[in-house]
């Protein structure tokens, strides 16, 4: 899996996504807090101590974000993280390979001996938009992502052959588990299957 890391944003727009998230007041105020200080540290020529200001407040952050999806696609190409092709219509014929493309955020880190270790368990499920279940798998595949830093920005991709099915409208339900915290989150993706040529 490829994994790319990225420097994270900048300070306003960590401050006005902390002031929007639902978490306790304290630890808002916390985040909102470090980034401040991160930005007086910077404006007193100070770069070193604001960017540790800043990643504290990034992963006070981080820590407080439920499990999301912050992108989840179907493509027929990725060349690594945010630089997939995302398929104009999600339309596929008997036999097709569903291919998606996520990015996951929120997810916990565990100290894996002088590295940081992400790990998450994806389920998936196919169903019609009525609910009823054509394929389902538990630990579909498991996504992991290991660093001497935590990685904030990474990307994965998984394949699923389509199970047998009837031309028509169907519900692919991608559930991902953190297997370092309680947190979990499912993203829905519509998708048709046409007739055979």
């Amino acid at each position: 899996m490829d994994v790319r890391t990225f420097r994270r944003s900048a300070f306003v727009a960590l401050a006005m996504i902390g002031a929007a998230l639902p978490v306790r007041a304290a630890q808002a105020g916390d985040i909102a807090d470090k980034a401040s200080q991160a930005e007086a540290l910077l404006s007193a020529g100070k770069p070193q101590e604001a960017l540790a200001a800043f990643d504290a407040a990034s992963g006070d952050f981080w820590q407080a974000l439920p499990l999301s999806v912050r992108v989840a696609t179907f493509v027929d190409s990725v060349d690594g993280y945010g630089n997939y092709h995302a398929l104009p219509e999600a339309s596929f014929k008997p036999g097709d390979t569903l291919k998606i493309y996520l990015e996951p955020v929120g997810y916990g880190f565990a100290d894996d001996g002088g590295s940081f270790r992400a790990t998450l368990a994806a389920d998936l499920e196919v169903k019609t938009p009525g609910g009823l279940i054509f394929g389902k798998a538990s630990d579909f595949a498991r996504l992991t992502w290991s660093a001497k830093e935590k990685l904030y920005q990474v990307h994965a991709t998984i394949a699923s052959p389509l199970p047998a099915l009837k031309p028509g409208d169907y519900l692919l339900t991608l559930t991902l588990r953190d297997l370092n915290s309680p947190k979990t989150a499912t993203v829905a993706l519509p998708f048709t299957l046409a007739s055979a040529p």
